[in-house]
């Protein structure tokens, strides 16, 4: 009896995925910037709550971008790689962003690239 064969559409290079990432993480250093001066300023200006709310959606959007990914296949880290990998390392958001959306955005990042320790 003849079998169909399965038919698995191509898998994204390991640098299509890392390019995807780094482009739904664009804006992530300039809401953390944006947060990090609401949280300093002394006291609350008119629009503050507006630009905290906004921030927030913004947070959201980047991880519907994110859970739309597609996981890479395994391989070499390439430098787009170590730069998706980095985003949330490198932009101190703790205190600034929801914990619970900062640990998701990791979780989708290591799911698309796997774990940074796993490239060592």
């Amino acid at each position: 009896m003849f079998t169909k064969p399965e038919f698995h559409p191509p898998q994204k290079t390991r640098k299509q995925s890392a390019e995807e990432i780094n482009r739904a993480m664009t804006r992530f250093p300039l809401i953390i910037e944006i947060l990090g001066e609401l949280r300093n300023s002394g006291f609350p200006f008119p629009g503050d709550d507006d630009l905290r709310r906004g921030c927030e959606r913004a947070v959201t959007s980047m991880l519907v971008e994110l859970a739309r990914i597609e996981p890479a296949a395994p391989g070499k880290l390439s430098p787009p790689e170590e730069t998706a990998l980095n985003w949330l390392n490198a932009n101190p958001a703790d205190h600034l962003v929801n914990a619970d959306q900062l640990q998701r955005m990791q979780q989708f990042i290591e799911r698309i690239l796997g774990s940074p320790k796993n490239h060592n």
